[in-house]
Formats: C-alpha cells, structure tokens, sequence
C-alpha cells in the first residue's frame, strides 16, 4: 500500500492562515481602542474649550450688564444647546461683588460649565475680571 503525499498534507496550510487571521483581529481590535481613545479625547477637548469660550461671554455678559446697572449682582445663565449649535447646553454662573476701598469697582467672578449637569466628561472653567463702574455721584 502507497501513500498519497497530497493526502498527507492537506491541512498544512490552514495553520498559518489561522495565524494570519488571529494577527489580523488582533490588530483592528488595537486600532479600534485607539481610535475609541482618541475620539474620547477630542470630545473632552471641545468641552474644555466650550467652557472656555462660555467663561468669556458671561465676562462680556457681566460687564455690560454693569454698565447699565452698577447694583447688578450676578445670575444664572442657562445657554440652550441650539444657542450653542450642538446636543448639549451649558450653564454660567455669574457673581458680582464689590471691592473693598474700591466704591466704583466689581469683582466679577464667571464659572462656566459645559455640558450643564453631571455629563461624564463635563468641563468647567472659571475667569475673573475687575470692572470699572461710573458713577455720576461726585
């Protein structure tokens, strides 16, 4: 009785081919958590900036409210998330204190907080400024 030698080695080639393929899934699995990562990180990178640029505008917000009203004292500014042209809303707390031995001075404080809420990766960031209030008293 003869052997076949194509018989013998018929299932050779699908070791490396499974090989190949266990490589192959490894590698998407790596690049998919990378780019799950990356997109998490650009996510808290526009939060971050979106509080940003909130902190500023309660800033402005503050500031011309006290130039039409020098007993202005501060609010809540809730921003609509179509204000914002996006999904999410954002909040803005504004105080507003006098200086000591300043009469004509505020202290505005603005903590911003993008998104509004308890959101996973929300962002705050705070600003401060003095304003100068004029007053017509002598």
């Amino acid at each position: 009785m003869t052997r076949n030698p194509r018989r013998t080695r018929r299932g050779i080639a699908l070791a490396p081919a499974l090989v190949c393929l266990v490589l192959v899934g490894l590698l998407c699995a790596a690049v998919l958590r990378t780019a799950h990562i990356q997109r998490g990180l650009v996510a808290s990178e526009e939060h971050r900036l979106q509080a940003e640029w909130l902190a500023e505008s309660g800033l402005a917000r503050a500031a011309a409210r006290l130039g039409t009203d020098p007993d202005y004292t501060g609010e809540t500014w809730e921003v609509a998330a179509k204000a914002l042209g996006g999904n999410d809303a954002g909040v803005v707390r504004i105080a507003v204190k006098p200086m000591e031995k300043s009469a004509g001075r505020r202290r505005v404080r603005v903590e911003a907080d993008y998104p509004r809420g308890e959101a996973p990766r929300r962002a705050r960031h705070s600003k401060q400024l003095i304003v100068d209030v004029g007053t017509d008293k002598p």
